[in-house]
């Protein structure tokens, strides 16, 4: 039935649809609540009800807590009716997820991207995953709603490509329509969009669209980017600047940046920076557990650098902790003109030693000035599938969510 939901449909399926989008975010809901929140009367709610019920969408999840009478029927999403494969394209991995309605993670399959990853190589691995997922999970096609594609570098959405995919290790995806390709190899609905953006979005779903309509998240990773949910809303763009925070400058007459303007966040906080500043220091004579990886230090590459941090080689962890001491600051900018109730950090730097710790900590001493200020900084929940899950949601979104133009 999903699937009726979109497009031109009868008053009827609008409010069928309306209904299951307002027990997605709020469930376990009684039936009053909802009357309350669309304006239905009371028989009329519980008769589209007990159609989304046959139709095995929604059910009572047993949690209402009685009065005195009897208990009260609790409406939750059937998170198992559906399913949906989320994905991540970046320059250092592919992630492939099998979702259910709640987007939780059913499956998990992980490409490590090198010379081998052309586009149609990787677009294929997408493909493969997508018939052993459902084939493991023993799930029909029909059963299947589509895949979502979040990709870090800036895309055209129109078109369905990469813009200047130059950071990736290996040709082939310059001019490629990632979302016809996939389309014709598996013939289902495919979304394309910022994985940031897509962050932004499953953190929300996930965990706070019951606490808070704005919220900010914010990666550091091959670039520097933010994803803003704000009264409950994706602000996205088309103006080809995701990247743009990135890009707000940390110090006026500091490092030149690959932009060409001197002293941006991209230019101490990110992956490349980093491991600029590694090699500079190496050629300077520091020592490092990464001589042992490479003979020459123009080959270190990021992968060697996470790796060094996990070891906690400590020339790395000096270097990250500076980048973590800028992104904070980047962040308390971001703060200050945003004003969300919640920033969500994530990205392939959080997780590892000190980056979190120190940028959140350099984030909250910058803010004291304004001590009623209750804006929480979180880590992200799944620093390494959280881009995936919103690329699954994305689809959901699709059949379940109103859009607005």
């Amino acid at each position: 039935m999903l699937r009726q939901f979109v497009g031109l449909t009868s008053p009827k399926a609008k409010s069928l649809k309306l209904l299951y989008s307002l027990i997605r975010k709020l469930g376990p809901v009684r039936i009053n609540t909802l009357s309350e929140l669309t304006g239905y009367k009371h028989t009329t709610c519980s008769r589209l009800l007990d159609e989304l019920v046959q139709e095995g969408l929604i059910y009572d999840s047993g949690s209402g807590e009685s009065s005195g009478g009897r208990k009260p029927l609790m409406y939750v999403i059937k998170p198992d009716t559906y399913y949906l494969i989320g994905v991540e394209i970046t320059s250092l991995y592919t992630t492939v997820l099998l979702l259910d309605l709640n987007l939780g993670i059913l499956g998990v399959e992980k490409l490590k991207m090198d010379s081998q990853c052309t586009g149609e190589y990787t677009l294929n691995f997408v493909s493969r995953c997508v018939d052993e997922l459902l084939a493991k999970h023993k799930i029909q096609r029909e059963k299947f709603l589509g895949i979502g594609i979040g990709v870090l570098d800036p895309i055209d959405q129109e078109q369905g490509v990469i813009i200047n995919p130059h950071v990736f290790p290996a040709e082939g995806w310059k001019n490629l329509n990632i979302v016809n390709y996939l389309k014709q190899k598996n013939n289902t609905l495919v979304c394309l969009d910022n994985g940031t953006n897509l962050a932004a979005l499953a953190e929300y779903r996930n965990n706070y669209w019951k606490e808070t309509d704005n919220l900010v998240f914010v990666s550091s990773d091959i670039g520097i980017r933010c994803g803003i949910i704000l009264q409950g809303r994706l602000i996205s763009n088309k103006n080809e600047i995701e990247d743009a925070f990135g890009h707000i400058i940390v110090d006026i007459h500091g490092q030149r940046c690959s932009c060409g303007s001197y002293g941006c966040l991209q230019a101490y906080s990110s992956l490349p920076a980093i491991r600029n500043e590694v090699i500079r220091r190496m050629k300077r004579g520091k020592i490092s557990l990464l001589q042992e990886k490479v003979n020459d230090v123009e080959d270190i590459d990021f992968h060697h650098i996470l790796d060094a941090l996990e070891r906690e080689d400590p020339l790395c962890l000096e270097i990250v902790k500076e980048a973590a001491y800028y992104f904070g600051i980047g962040l308390t900018n971001l703060i200050f003109l945003l004003r969300p109730d919640i920033v969500i950090c994530g990205g392939t730097l959080v997780p590892k030693p000190l980056f979190y710790e120190v940028a959140s900590e350099t984030a909250k001493k910058r803010m004291n000035y304004y001590p009623n200020s209750r804006v929480q900084i979180i880590k992200s929940t799944a620093a390494y599938n959280i881009v995936a899950q919103g690329a699954g949601c994305m689809v959901l979104d699709y059949f379940t969510e109103e859009i607005l133009p």
